[in-house]
C-alpha cells in the first residue's frame, strides 16, 4: 500500500521529485569518485561501503525520474 502512495506523492509532484532525483545524481557521482579515491588510497573497505551505497542511490535516483515520466499506459476504449 505504501508503494501505490509513493508513486501518487511523485506523480503529484513531479518538478520536485525529479530536481532531488537530479541533486542525488550528482551527490551519489561525487561519492564515488571519493570512494575510488579512498579504495586506491589503503581505505579499502570505507571505500568500497561508500561506493555501494552510492551506488544504490545512483540507480533510484536515475530510475525514479524514468518511471515517472513514462507515459502511462492508457486502456483502450474499443
Amino acid at each position: 500500500m505504501w508503494i501505490r502512495n509513493a508513486v501518487a506523492f511523485g506523480r503529484r509532484h513531479m518538478w520536485p521529485v525529479t530536481a532531488a532525483a537530479g541533486v542525488a545524481v550528482v551527490c551519489a557521482t561525487c561519492g564515488l569518485l571519493v570512494a575510488i579515491s579512498w579504495m586506491a588510497n589503503g581505505a579499502f573497505l570505507a571505500g568500497y561501503l561508500l561506493a555501494a551505497a552510492c551506488g544504490d542511490v545512483l540507480i533510484y535516483g536515475i530510475a525514479v525520474p524514468f518511471l515517472l515520466w513514462l507515459p502511462r499506459a492508457r486502456a483502450r476504449a474499443d
